[in-house]
């Protein structure tokens, strides 16, 4: 399982991306001064005051400009509870201080040109009518131009929010997840341990010197599986080493009794599969059919890709398993709890019986390349 913390930072906003900004405003820009210039056409004024027709353009790219100012209010004072009338009332009273200062920005620009368009006229008698026209017919729309660039600003932090709430929930389960399958995976390891102790106990009387050679390859054994114990995931030629050493140990136990083939193509090797999975199954194919049996017994190991699948086939000799036994065992329990973890409806492990003694077991997985394999492959 990741170590890694989940993502404690605060939320801090969404910044506005340049480019959408100003193809935001350019649309209204572009209407606008349209607008104007027939406005003036119709009344046939448009060769003399076309400069007021093309003041409309700047004036609107302004506002992309302080769009960023919006955002940085809208992070400030966000409109959410609690606090959500503060921060209207900070909100409505920021869009009218800034509609006053841009108009104010403005008005000596349209001085400017009404005294070129009128040279004979008194600076006097046009400066009361643009002060009013600044303040009820540029304010007031200036502010609904901040509350619609503050509306866009709230929606998106909305969103990065649930966002974030989203991402942070789906690592809280991934981590529920990977700390229910480490448990499981603890489950195995003791469960194997006592058995093998306890076979161990028995040859110390009965054959001194097969019981030290069981604890050399326990030693091994349990270095292998520590190497990997936070990997919920190994290549199935990793894990297919596990199984060859635990079989060494049991191999030991039966003397001439077990007899073990594997037929599995180099192509599969690389494939990813649960660690430890295939241990607890080899497990209660002894228990259950080999040691109850006088005779000789064989342990068949068989995988292949079949599409995007990778089916692996665990088939022994002997004493037939009964069906119960299987399902409420340990090994396969666990198993079971595990593939559903990892893989969800998208595995199938299937215990079958066999007419003639003896039992199969066929796990199928989805197929892919192990990481490390495949950046292996990458840098080979």
């Amino acid at each position: 399982m990741s170590d890694a913390p989940l993502s404690s930072a605060p939320h801090d906003g969404v910044r506005p991306r340049w480019k959408w900004v100003l193809i935001a405003f350019l649309v209204p820009a572009v209407i606008a001064t349209l607008q104007s210039i027939a406005g003036y056409a119709t009344r046939g004024l448009l060769n003399k005051e076309w400069p007021y027709a093309a003041l409309q353009f700047p004036r609107w790219m302004v506002w992309a400009l302080v769009t960023p100012l919006v955002f940085a209010a809208q992070r400030r004072y966000p409109l959410a509870r609690p606090g959500l009338g503060r921060a209207m009332g900070m909100h409505a009273m920021l869009s009218v201080v800034l509609s006053v200062v841009m108009e104010a920005l403005w008005l000596p620009i349209t001085l400017w040109i009404s005294a070129r368009l009128n040279p004979g006229a008194p600076a006097e008698a046009g400066l009361a009518p643009l002060l009013i026209f600044a303040v009820f017919g540029r304010i007031i729309p200036g502010a609904l131009t901040y509350a619609a660039i503050l509306g866009v600003a709230s929606t998106l932090d909305s969103r990065e929010a649930l966002r974030r709430r989203d991402v942070a929930t789906s690592q809280l389960e991934g981590q529920l997840v990977q700390s229910q399958l480490a448990a499981l995976k603890m489950q195995v390891h003791p469960h194997f341990l006592f058995n093998t102790l306890h076979a161990i106990t028995v040859l110390i009387r009965e054959d001194p010197a097969a019981a030290t050679r069981m604890v050399a390859r326990l030693g091994d054994l349990l270095r292998l599986t520590m190497s990997r114990a936070q990997a919920q995931e190994v290549t199935l030629e990793a894990e297919l080493e596990l199984v060859r050493l635990y079989l060494d140990i049991e191999s030991v136990r039966f003397a001439d009794r077990l007899t073990v083939t594997y037929d599995v193509p180099r192509e599969v090797l690389q494939g990813a599969v649960p660690d430890l999975l295939l241990q607890p199954i080899v497990e209660n194919a002894i228990k259950h059919g080999i040691a109850p049996s006088a005779g000789t017994g064989q342990i068949a190991v068989s995988a292949r890709q079949m599409d995007r699948w990778l089916e692996i086939v665990v088939r022994n000799s002997g004493r037939t398993i009964a069906a119960a036994a299987a399902r409420d065992g340990v090994g396969l329990s666990v198993t079971r709890a595990r593939l559903s973890g990892l893989y969800g409806d998208a595995h199938n492990l299937v215990f079958a019986p066999q007419p003639g003694g003896g039992a199969e077991v066929t796990v199928r997985i989805p197929w892919r390349i192990h990481p490390v394999s495949a950046e292996r492959t990458t840098h080979a």
